[in-house]
């Protein structure tokens, strides 16, 4: 995948116009367009690594997926999608859940506060 394809998704995916999106992150619409370009013509541009992490700190984007979803870093090897909750019951049935980020987020969350009330 191109970065400007990665780009558009976690754009499609925080569900933001442009406008909306370029003041989250911090860039200028026309350097965000520039970005979406780049899938038009074929064309990779370069980009920094912290500007791909500011973009995926502001988006609650997977910065290690962006990575992975550009070639830049090896793709995990999973037998199920990233973020995918397991679930076994009692007699080892097993149900699946997709996560998104903030869900990830909140879980983790709310572990972290068991595990503190367990330990008092």
């Amino acid at each position: 995948m191109k970065l400007g394809e990665a780009i558009e998704q976690i754009l499609v995916d925080s569900g933001l116009s442009i406008s909306a999106f370029s003041r989250k992150v911090g860039y200028s619409r026309q350097y965000i367009y520039e970005l979406l370009k780049s899938k038009e013509s074929g064309f990779n541009r370069k980009i920094q690594l912290d500007t791909l992490k500011k973009i995926c700190d502001a988006t609650n984007y997977s910065l290690e997926k962006l990575l992975a979803d550009i070639d830049y870093i090896p793709k995990p090897k999973t037998d199920v999608a990233p973020n995918t909750v397991i679930v076994v019951n009692k007699g080892g049935e097993k149900t699946y859940y997709s996560l998104k980020e903030q869900d990830i987020v909140l879980i983790d969350q709310l572990a972290k506060t068991l595990s503190k009330e367990d330990a008092e």
